[in-house]
């Protein structure tokens, strides 16, 4: 699952990127990993661990809702039906 988010500060054009997908490690645990920043600049990015797929899923979607609420525009976005319609995947 991945998704994509930028948002221009209409005053000066700058644009503001955040990307979250979720990763499985080599143990079986899901990671939900996050990076945002702006264009041009150093970003940030954090991991949340998660014990199950879905409980991640669940974090990321809300995440993106939150993004969506503050100005961002969802640019690019994968795997979400496809999961939610076939839970055992």
């Amino acid at each position: 699952m991945k998704a994509y988010l930028q948002r221009v500060n209409p005053e000066n054009q700058s644009v503001w990127f955040y990307s979250i997908q979720i990763q499985q490690d080599l143990l079986g645990h899901w990671q939900v990993v996050r990076n945002w920043g702006s264009f041009g600049a150093g970003g940030t990015m954090k991991q949340t661990p998660f014990d199950t797929m879905d409980k991640a899923l669940t974090f990321m979607e809300r995440l993106r809702n939150e993004l969506v609420r503050k100005g961002y525009k969802v640019v690019m976005q994968e795997g979400f039906s496809a999961h939610r319609a076939n839970p055992s995947s």
